[in-house]
């Protein structure tokens, strides 16, 4: 069959297909001479778990993983219940991040409404990241020497004399 019937067959656009020739994932049995594709069963059946896979949230790479390792050692179930063990152990992280988000959205709601009414806060800003660790501490706030001068307020940092540290905005 040629690319555009085996594209109705599985309701895809041809382009479809031919980006899973170019990624490797399927492949046409021959060419005819006038340079259409031609697609066999066997052609037909790894599209079929290509699509699968995909409405599962496999990713590409995944699934060209998944076909290398049956190519290579036949259809082995183990390999494919470990392979959708992964995907659910992501997922349920995936479902915990949502909940987290939701409930931060209900507070966030929460405390909005009860501004409104003059009542109590909750928390909604997003946990607290760990500190970015630098190789070399900042010397100084903003250019600014961490040592006053005689006088008792802080003075440029060396790389800074000469220029106005303020940005002009805030002048």
């Amino acid at each position: 069959m040629q690319i555009g019937e085996l594209a109705r067959r599985f309701g895809v656009a041809p382009s479809k297909i031919r980006f899973l020739e170019d990624e490797g994932l399927v492949r046409p049995v021959r060419r005819t001479k006038a340079g259409y594709r031609e697609y066999d069963e066997s052609s037909a059946e790894a599209l079929t778990m290509i699509l699968q896979a995909q409405s599962l949230g496999f990713t590409l790479d995944e699934i060209k993983g998944a076909l290398a390792e049956t190519r290579n050692h036949g259809l082995r179930h183990d390999y494919l219940i470990g392979q959708i063990a992964l995907k659910l152990n992501e997922l349920d992280r995936h479902i915990v991040q949502v909940q987290e988000l939701r409930a931060r959205l209900v507070c966030a709601s929460n405390e909005l409404e009860a501004r409104m009414k003059g009542g109590a806060k909750c928390d909604a800003r997003p946990p607290a990241r760990p500190p970015l660790r630098t190789s070399k501490p900042a010397p100084g706030a903003a250019g600014f020497s961490l040592k006053p001068d005689n006088s008792g307020t802080r003075t440029p940092s060396p790389r800074l004399r000469g220029r106005n540290p303020v940005p002009r905005a805030h002048r």
